[in-house]
């Protein structure tokens, strides 16, 4: 059986991910094979199927929905832009001055 193996850089490439995020992909289902304890390689057909079961289809919907700056929430409506101006204005400086 000479099955060409792909090495962690070249897997890593080959998906188009750092080696950090390959071993990341391990931990949710993509197959590896470990030939000795610290050795781990990649088949080119597991990578290429894993592509195939993360893709994502577009979903396509007639509806359309109007882009609004507010929710709900159980406390009513917040207007978020509100809130976000308010959190960002400056405030003026409160001077410190001792009594003489």
């Amino acid at each position: 059986m000479n099955v060409p193996l792909l090495n962690s850089k070249e897997a890593a490439e080959a998906l188009g991910v750092c080696e950090k995020t390959l071993r990341e992909c391990r931990l949710l289902g993509l197959r590896y094979v470990q030939v000795t304890r610290g050795a781990i390689r990649y088949r080119r057909d597991d990578l290429e199927s894993y592509i195939e079961e993360r893709t994502v289809e577009a979903c396509r919907s007639n509806r359309r929905t109007a882009n609004t700056t507010t929710t709900t929430s159980r406390s009513g409506v917040v207007d978020f832009m509100d809130r976000a101006e308010r959190k960002t204005s400056k405030k003026p400086k409160r001077l410190n001055r001792r009594p003489e």
